[in-house]
């Protein structure tokens, strides 16, 4: 059974910049981990994904991304 070379994470905090796929500039939620294809040990490559492009990416790839505990407002407090 071969492993699997793509593996899609959820950022806890959002960023914003440009996605690697739609370069767009939005909020980044995913970040989509590329893998050596022969074992699926080492990381050859990443790419910042945004919200519509990780789940696309999650749908074609059959990967479950989810959205729900991600943080996208903060305060930022002067003392």
């Amino acid at each position: 059974m071969k492993k699997k070379s793509l593996k899609i994470a959820t950022l806890a905090h959002t960023i914003y910049k440009k996605c690697e796929c739609c370069n767009r500039v939005k909020d980044i939620y995913f970040k989509m981990n590329i893998l050596d294809a022969a074992e699926a040990n080492y990381l050859v490559g990443d790419l910042d994904l945004c919200k519509s492009c990780g789940q696309n990416f999650g749908d074609i790839l059959n990967i479950k991304v989810s959205t729900e505990n991600v943080r996208t407002d903060f305060k930022f407090e002067t003392t």
